[in-house]
């Protein structure tokens, strides 16, 4: 009898082993998808906001050469907006050293741009509110 009684505690105390060896791995291996998840979702914004940056100073580049081609007419900029599927701009400034600056609205967040020294300064806002920052030249060539 005394037997039976070790025999069922030590079968007892193996279940409770195998299920707390089993809740570790899981509890590791659920912590590492939802790593990834993140990571996965972190990569894809980041390609968003490049892409965003990336139309920003295509527009401003065809805004740059429309101007030097007619510098008394302002250029149409609706057309390039349905292509690039934007929402909406705010109009242009510009001072007396031919400095650009704006915004564009997309989809997915929103582009503030500044030329400074032949270079074009892109902050990206995206819809969850993380800021990118990216620098391109002004040059024709990309």
């Amino acid at each position: 009898m005394v037997l039976k009684k070790k025999c069922r505690a030590g079968v007892m105390l193996y279940a409770v082993l195998m299920v707390t060896i089993f809740s570790l791995v899981l509890q590791f291996y659920l912590h590492a998808q939802l790593s990834e998840a993140r990571l996965a979702s972190a990569n894809d914004e980041s390609t968003e906001a490049y892409v965003m940056a990336e139309w920003t100073a295509d527009f401003v580049r065809e805004e740059i050469k429309a101007r030097r081609q007619t510098t008394a007419i302002p250029p149409s900029s609706s057309e390039l907006e349905r292509g690039l599927g934007m929402k909406g701009t705010e109009p242009q400034k510009e001072t007396g050293d031919r400095k650009l600056q704006g915004s564009l609205r997309f989809s997915k967040g929103q582009a503030h741009y500044q030329s400074e020294n032949n270079r074009l300064l892109v902050t990206v806002t995206t819809t969850a509110g993380h800021d990118f920052f990216y620098t391109f030249p002004l040059s024709s060539q990309k």
